[in-house]
C-alpha cells in the first residue's frame, strides 16, 4: 500500500511539474537516476562522483550546497549502507583499517590536527569549514577501498577520469577567446587546476592505450584522448602544468616496470618531441612566449613570500586551517620587496603551492602527516604493482604503474597550484590501498577481471 501511494503521489508531482516547467521534470528525473545509482551501486556512484567533481560549477539553486556536495553525501550514504549490510562492504571497510593501519593513523591524526587548528586560528569558522573539507575529501579513502575490488573498476575509472577531462576542455574551448581570456580553462577550473588535471588524463589515457584486455578500438581512441590531452595541457599555458608533465615522462622510464623500460622511454620521447614541435610550430607566439618566459607568476612569487613569513612567525602551529587568505595582510609590511600587493590586500589569494598552504596554515606538524599520508599512498601503490608483476598479472600492473606516473605528474604540479581540495586529487591517492588488496587476492586465487 505504500509504494502504491508513493507512485501515486510521484507520478502527480512529475505531471505538475511537466505542466509548469518541463525542464524542471526532466533535471528531477536526473537527478533521481543520480541519487538512487549512487545509493544502490557504490562503484557507480564513485564514477558519476567523479564527474560531478570535474562540473562542480554548474548552478544550483542560490544558497544550495554544490552539486558535487550533493552527490557525495549520497555517495557516502550509499557507503554506509553497505557497510550497515553486513556483507562484502563491512569485510572491505575492516580490511581497510587491518591493511592499512598506519595509513589511517595518519589521515585520522591528519584530521583530529586540523580541527584543533580552530583553537589558534584568526577565523574559527573558516577553519571550522575547511576542516569539513578535509574531511570529506580523507573519507573517500575507505569508500574507494569498497567501491574498487577489479581491475575492470580500475579501468572504468581512468575511463571516466580521461573522458570528464576532455568534457571540461571541450567546455572551456567553446569560452577561449571571449571576455579576453587566452588561457584554456573550463566547467569552473582555472587554467592551472585544468591543467594539472589534463596531466593526469595524459598519462591514464596512455596507460589505457597500452592495456591489451582492451579492444583495438578502444585502445586507439585512448591514444587519441591521451593526444588530445597533451595539447589541451599546452593550451593552459600553464608552466607548472608542463613542469608536471615533464616530470611525468621523466619517470616513465623507471617506473614502467621490468620489460617496458626501453619502450617507455621511446614512447615518452616520441610523445616530448610531438609537444615540443606543436608548441613551435603550431601554438601562437603567444603561448610560446608565456610558457617559455617567466614573468613573476601573476603574483605566486609574492604569495610564497607571504607563505613563507607566515611559517617563520608560526611554524609548528600555522595560522589555522583556511586561514592563509585571512591572515595574510598581517605579514605584508614587512622586510622585503611586495610587487602585487592587490593578492593580498584587495583580492587575497592562496599561495599557489599545496604544500607550502598546508605548511602555512597547520605548521610542520600538518604538513609532517599531510605528507605522511601522501609517501604511503606512492609506497602501498608501488608494492602492489611489483607484487602484480610477481604475479603475473602484468595488465593490472601496467594499470598500477601508470597511476603512480600520474600521481608524481599531479604532485608536482600542485608546487604551483592552490588546488589542495581537489577531489580528483584524494581519489588517485585513494586508489592505491585497493591496489594492493588486488594484488593480495591475485596472489591467493589468481586474476579477478
Amino acid at each position: 500500500m505504500f509504494y502504491a501511494t508513493a507512485a501515486v503521489a510521484a507520478t502527480l508531482l512529475a505531471g505538475l511539474a511537466a505542466g509548469v516547467e518541463p525542464a524542471l521534470l526532466i533535471a528531477g528525473l536526473v537527478g533521481l537516476t543520480v541519487i538512487g545509482t549512487t545509493l544502490m551501486n557504490v562503484t557507480a556512484g564513485l564514477m558519476l562522483f567523479l564527474v560531478v567533481a570535474f562540473l562542480e560549477s554548474l548552478p544550483t539553486a542560490a544558497g544550495a550546497p554544490s552539486i558535487a556536495k550533493l552527490v557525495g553525501i549520497f555517495l557516502v550514504l550509499g557507503w554506509l549502507r553497505v557497510v550497515a549490510s553486513g556483507r562484502s562492504g563491512a569485510r572491505s571497510s575492516a580490511d581497510f583499517l587491518s591493511r592499512n593501519a598506519v595509513l589511517t593513523a595518519a589521515l585520522c591524526l591528519l584530521i583530529a590536527w586540523i580541527l584543533a587548528s580552530q583553537i589558534w586560528a584568526e577565523d574559527a569558522a573558516v577553519a571550522r569549514t575547511t576542516a569539513l573539507r578535509y574531511t570529506l575529501n580523507l573519507v573517500l579513502f575507505p569508500i574507494v577501498f569498497v567501491a574498487i575490488r577489479r581491475p575492470r573498476h580500475l579501468v572504468w575509472l581512468f575511463s571516466v577520469f580521461v573522458a570528464s577531462a576532455l568534457l571540461v576542455t571541450a567546455v572551456g574551448l567553446q569560452t577561449l577567446g571571449s571576455g579576453g581570456e587566452e588561457r584554456l580553462g573550463g566547467g569552473g577550473l582555472n587554467p592551472n587546476e585544468l591543467g594539472a588535471l589534463l596531466v593526469v588524463a595524459v598519462v591514464l589515457a596512455s596507460a589505457l592505450a597500452c592495456y591489451r584486455p582492451l579492444s583495438g578500438t578502444a585502445r586507439l581512441l585512448a591514444l587519441l584522448g591521451a593526444g588530445l590531452c597533451a595539447i589541451s595541457v599546452v593550451k593552459t599555458e600553464s608552466r607548472g602544468s608542463l613542469v608536471g608533465l615533464s616530470a611525468a615522462l621523466l619517470v616513465t622510464p623507471f617506473l614502467a616496470g621490468p620489460g617496458r623500460r626501453v619502450r617507455a622511454a621511446a614512447f615518452v620521447m616520441a610523445g616530448a618531441l610531438l609537444i615540443a614541435g606543436w608548441l613551435i610550430v603550431v601554438a601562437p607566439q603567444t603561448t610560446l612566449q608565456r610558457v617559455t618566459h617567466a614573468s613573476g607568476g601573476s603574483g605566486r612569487v609574492d604569495l610564497w613570500t607571504i607563505g613563507f613569513r607566515m611559517v617563520a612567525d608560526r611554524p609548528l602551529t600555522g595560522v589555522g586551517a583556511g586561514n592563509f587568505v585571512v591572515s595574510s595582510i598581517h605579514y605584508l609590511l614587512e622586510p622585503g620587496i611586495i610587487t602585487r600587493p592587490q593578492y593580498i590586500i584587495s583580492g587575497p589569494k592562496p599561495p599557489h603551492n599545496i604544500y607550502l598552504q598546508v605548511l602555512a596554515e597547520l605548521g610542520f606538524v600538518g604538513l609532517a602527516l599531510f605528507d605522511t599520508a601522501i609517501i604511503l599512498c606512492l609506497t602501498i601503490g608501488f608494492r602492489a604493482a611489483r607484487a602484480f608483476g610477481r604475479n603475473g598479472d602484468r595488465d593490472t600492473e601496467l594499470l598500477a604503474r601508470g597511476l603512480l606516473i600520474a600521481l608524481t605528474g599531479l604532485l608536482v604540479a600542485d608546487f604551483f597550484s592552490t588546488d589542495i581540495y581537489s577531489k580528483q586529487l584524494y581519489i588517485l591517492l585513494a586508489l592505491t590501498p585497493p591496489l594492493a588488496a588486488m594484488a593480495a587476492r591475485r596472489a591467493r586465487s589468481g586474476p579477478a577481471l
